[in-house]
């Protein structure tokens, strides 16, 4: 028992190098209006070998996912984020990209930035990330024939 004790706090004394990720999220519109269930989901992933334009949310292979946070409680745009990520696992020949989607209370996407923004390497932004997010598979209610 004390050797897994050990064990434990020699694996709480490794160090990580923790470094944040800051924006915004603003809607494309005035007709995105958040509700009181609403989840907000931000996600940093790998991009490098995928079609990243092409990937949607509940799609994200989890293996190339570095950092997300869930945020609720938003009550209105535009909405500020801060995303930890360890720094460590930061690679600059590859590329990383950001995406955000909203959730409704049944857990479908409501709003989506659609696509990842590329941050983290070369030019791209550590601070200051603007996300747009959008209206996503929204069903018409209104009969077409009228």
């Amino acid at each position: 028992m004390n050797k897994q004790k050990s064990a434990t706090l020699c694996r709480s004394t490794s160090e990580t190098v923790r470094r944040t990720l800051c924006g915004i999220i603003e809607s494309s519109n005035d007709h995105c209006v958040l509700e009181a269930d609403d989840v907000v989901i931000i996600t940093l992933c790998d991009i490098t070998l995928w079609e990243w334009t092409r990937i949607d949310f509940p799609h994200i292979p989890h293996r190339h996912v570095l950092s997300n946070i869930k945020l609720d409680n938003c009550d209105y745009f535009p909405i500020p984020f801060t995303l930890y990520y360890n720094d460590e696992e930061i690679d600059q020949n590859l590329c990383y990209g950001i995406r955000c989607d909203i959730l409704n209370k049944y857990k479908e996407i409501k709003y989506s930035s659609e696509r990842f923004i590329p941050v983290l390497t070369e030019h791209y932004p550590k601070t200051n990330v603007n996300i747009i997010v959008g209206p996503r598979n929204i069903p018409s209610t209104k009969d077409k024939s009228s």
